[in-house]
């Protein structure tokens, strides 16, 4: 019974320690035209996600494994935008699920996207120059 605790507790402090950290890896790495396309996908996918699932727990569950596919296949392809979007997605997704001890990662993640949204087309998903 206390290692559910003991494992949730640890995946609370492992979400919101990796979400800053794979954003800063990305800000580092990457030059901003890829940051920018990190940012886009996660959004989109994000936006999809919370349509579909809304609140549901196990919707939310289903969607995780699906982006975990996609950063497997990202990551076999060597995909940067790919594997890092689907990474925030993941960590964003698993954050929902858990609730609000997860806050922080989330608030990581939202202001990333905060940061980039203003160049991103509403209509067709691609870049504002």
């Amino acid at each position: 019974m206390f290692g559910w605790f003991d494992s949730q507790a640890r995946e609370i402090r492992q979400l919101n320690r990796d979400a800053p950290v794979v954003i800063e890896a990305a800000r580092q790495s990457y030059r901003s035209e890829l940051v920018q396309a990190i940012a886009r996908l996660t959004d989109l996918r994000l936006q999809e996600a919370k349509q579909h699932c809304a609140e549901d727990r196990k919707c939310m569950e289903r969607a995780v494994a699906h982006f975990r596919t996609l950063h497997r296949q990202s990551r076999s392809k060597h995909e940067h935008v790919g594997l890092t979007a689907y990474t925030l997605i993941i960590i964003y997704l698993r954050a929902l699920i858990i609730g609000e001890a997860c806050v922080a990662a989330r608030s990581e993640i939202d202001a990333f996207l905060d940061e980039w949204r203003h160049t991103f087309a509403e209509d067709d998903g691609t870049f504002v120059s």
